[in-house]
């Protein structure tokens, strides 16, 4: 098994997006179609929205994160944060 596999061994992944007013719902909406998300929430704090991941390995990680996330019209920004199970 390689460092990277062995870093996403009993890992969560939580999801901070930063969005344009006006497109929360439909950001929200989107994520929750996505296999990848666990759960989607609302916040209030630095980040709007909060998205729980599902995610096994950081490929597949960075690939949603990149490639559909950020493609989402109005997603501003992201921060990834990995904890531990």
């Amino acid at each position: 098994m390689s460092f990277v596999s062995k870093c996403f061994e009993n890992v969560h992944q939580i999801l901070g997006i930063k969005v344009e007013p006006g497109t929360e719902d439909q950001i929200k909406k989107e994520l929750k179609k996505a296999k990848e998300v666990a759960a989607v929430y609302t916040s209030l704090g630095e980040y709007d929205i909060i998205a729980l991941l599902d995610i096994e390995d950081s490929k597949e990680l960075t690939d949603f994160v990149v490639n559909k996330v950020r493609n989402l019209k109005g997603v501003i920004d992201t921060r990834t944060t990995l904890i531990k199970k």
